[in-house]
């Protein structure tokens, strides 16, 4: 059980997903949960609301393994954008401006944000949908509270 653990933490320290076969949770075997976990924390989208293409809105809370409501969405276009949020998914550079301004140094240090490609290129550049994957490894990550 000890050399499993420390197996668990050598590849976690080196960044690689050890993957495990799925099984319903029962209340006796349930795995434990961080408390932010628990709570319900969330996950802010920002980018141009009208611009992120609906199969990717559809798709993203079964990508982070969350509810639909634990997802806020931000528009850029808005005064004020969703804050204290768990983990930040940023589409496109003007989203990345527009959270950049309103989280202080602070709270960028100590949440994870994730920024991808312009909404355009997610659709139609492979390339940018791995990249997508990748950087929603870390958000799936922080929410599950590992």
């Amino acid at each position: 059980m000890l050399l499993e653990a420390q197996r668990l933490s050598v590849l976690q320290a080196m960044g690689i997903d050890v993957y495990r076969l799925r099984m319903a949770e029962t209340p006796a075997i349930a795995p434990a949960r961080d408390a932010a976990a628990v709570a319900g924390a969330t996950v802010a989208v920002i980018g141009k609301r009208d611009a992120i293409p609906a199969c990717l809105q559809a798709q993203l809370p079964r990508a982070l393994g969350i509810a639909n409501e634990r997802v806020q969405w931000g528009d850029v276009s808005a005064a004020h954008l969703p804050g204290n949020a768990a983990a930040y998914v940023v589409i496109g550079t003007e989203g990345a401006r527009a959270l950049g301004v309103q989280l202080s140094t602070m709270q960028q240090n100590a949440t994870v944000i994730a920024a991808t490609a312009e909404p355009a290129a997610l659709l139609r550049d492979g390339a940018a949908k791995r990249a997508l994957w990748q950087i929603l490894k870390p958000v799936a990550r922080r929410l599950r509270g590992n």
